[in-house]
């Protein structure tokens, strides 16, 4: 019975997806020939101000460890 169970709500899913679908597809072609100029502008101000690049990754800024010769068989530094 949960096989069924499973089979009738994917199925409730997709008719109710599908048209939402292709109601969003229409829109979207509808509004982008709307939108162009918006974003051509949007493309020119891009132009000119760029985004800051990401950081660089943990391994590039981590602190070195000191050297072996610094450490006695503890761990600890030496004095």
């Amino acid at each position: 019975m949960t096989e069924a169970k499973a089979t009738l709500i994917l199925l409730a899913v997709a008719v109710l997806l599908i048209p939402l679908g292709v109601w969003a597809i229409r829109a979207a072609k509808r509004s982008r020939r709307a939108l162009a100029p918006l974003a051509g502008m949007v493309a020119l101000l891009g132009f000119f101000l760029t985004a800051d690049p990401p950081p660089p990754p943990p391994a590039e800024t981590a602190t070195p460890r000191p050297d072996a010769e610094d450490e006695d068989d503890s761990g600890e530094p030496k004095d």
